[in-house]
């Protein structure tokens, strides 16, 4: 369950108030399902609802959409291409004149690859990129990338610790 990592490292990136405050992004695996079929292989997915949780908030909740939007289309694209639901739901409560508590809702899958070692005495498993459905949303996600100049490379990066340095300016 590699996309919640994922997740946190993007947003640790893209959020400026979280890399002083990490202990306000909470990441949950909730309603977790295994799908497997019989065939020649273990093959399997992962199915689950990830759930963010950001507690006191500070910043305008757009500069936490655009950036969550832009890793859907990276990690899970096919959610921008359904059309008879939302991409992902959230849930918001308001503290104070300044401050939110928002958690966000985003129905994962992730497919894994198993297949027999080459010296036949153990596995090779694969998480294999998404499939590539394009720019779904027509140079917009390419250009908000562009902007953070090379925090495409998180994305890219199977490395766990890489560090950017992007960051949304504060809303006027």
């Amino acid at each position: 369950m590699r996309k919640g990592d994922s997740l946190r490292r993007w947003l640790t990136a893209c959020l400026p108030d979280l890399k002083v405050h990490p202990d306000r992004l909470q990441i949950f695996f909730e309603d977790g399902g295994i799908n497997a079929r019989k065939s020649a292989t273990l093959s399997f997915a992962y199915a689950y609802r990830l759930k963010v949780l950001l507690t006191d908030y500070a910043a305008d909740p757009d500069h936490l959409i655009v950036p969550v939007l832009a890793w859907i289309e990276k990690e899970q694209p096919q959610l921008l291409a359904r059309t008879d639901s939302a991409p992902f739901t959230f849930r918001s409560e308001l503290l104070d004149s300044k401050a939110y508590d928002i958690e966000l809702s985003i129905d994962i899958m992730e497919s894994v690859l198993v297949s027999l070692s080459n010296d036949g005495k153990g596995w090779n498993i694969v998480h294999p990129p998404e499939p590539g459905y394009g720019d779904i949303f027509d140079g917009v996600a390419a250009s908000f990338r562009q902007g953070f100049g090379n925090i495409e490379l998180l994305l890219e990066s199977a490395d766990p610790d890489a560090v950017l340095t992007p960051a949304i300016p504060p809303h006027a």
